[in-house]
Formats: C-alpha cells, structure tokens, sequence
C-alpha cells in the first residue's frame, strides 16, 4: 500500500450565515458569490431546497475528467454538503448533492450547476489561513496542498 500523506489545516469556527437564494439564480455562483461578497475564504456549506434542473457528475479516475448527467426535470435537494477553500486566488465551491425525483429516486454527485427554484444555504465560516487547492497531477484534480 505505501505510505500516505494528509494534507492538514488547523481553522477555527468563525461566522454562521443563513441565505436564501434567488428563484431561478444558478445554485453554484450563487453560492460561490455569496461567499465572496462575505469575504468567506474557507467554510463548511450545506443546504436544502429544490432545483428546476441540474448537472452533477462523477470523476472519472482513468481518464482524469468529470463525466456530465443532466437532470432535466424538478428535483428536491435531499442533500447538499461542500467546502470553501481558494482556488486562483478567490473563493472556490466544492460541492455534492444528492437530488431526488418526483417519484423519490435519487441521483447524487459533484454539483456543476442547477438552477435554484428555491434553496436555503447554510455556510459556516472556518478562521485562519484558508486552504489553497493547486493541480495534483497524480489525481488531475485541484486539491488541497500544503501542510501548516
């Protein structure tokens, strides 16, 4: 197996924010936006609501790429769980969601976009040197590097 490195980050719990979004925004800028405009840097989000369509996805790990499924009709968040961190300098969203159909079958995966029919946001704001995601080329993802 090898040995392993964990990427650790001492933060602390700074503030707690509760948002509504804006009928038919995008869930992602929004959110990300949001984020930025409170000068949110590294945090903890969660939500609920229900989306009028969405793209989540999946990685693929051999070919190093996001694979897309649209959902095109209403679906309910039945959960919705991610992180801040920086990414380029700014505020990135990481996000997942688990979204579930009118015949309550879910779907769940990365969350690239939905547009929002109605959600409330919940972030709660981590305290100290935010974590900086850079390319890994191992994975090909942007993940958290640095140790402090």
């Amino acid at each position: 197996m090898g040995s392993s490195l964990s990427i650790v980050h001492e933060l602390t719990p700074g503030r707690l924010f509760l948002a509504s979004l804006d009928h038919v925004s995008e869930i992602v800028a929004s959110i990300t936006a949001l984020a930025e405009s409170l000068g949110v840097e590294a945090g903890i989000v969660s939500g609920i609501g229900a989306l009028k369509d969405a793209v989540i996805g999946y990685y693929d790990q051999v070919a190093h790429e996001y694979r897309s499924m649209e959902i095109g009709g209403p679906v309910e968040i039945s959960s919705l769980s991610g992180n801040i961190s920086i990414r380029d300098g700014k505020p990135f969203l990481h996000i997942h969601a688990t979204l579930a159909d009118s015949q309550g079958n879910d779907r769940g995966g990365h969350l690239s976009s939905g547009t929002v029919f109605a959600a409330e946001v919940y972030i709660r704001e981590l305290v100290g040197r935010p974590p900086t995601r850079s390319h890994d080329p191992t994975t090909g993802l942007f993940l958290w590097s640095e140790t402090y």
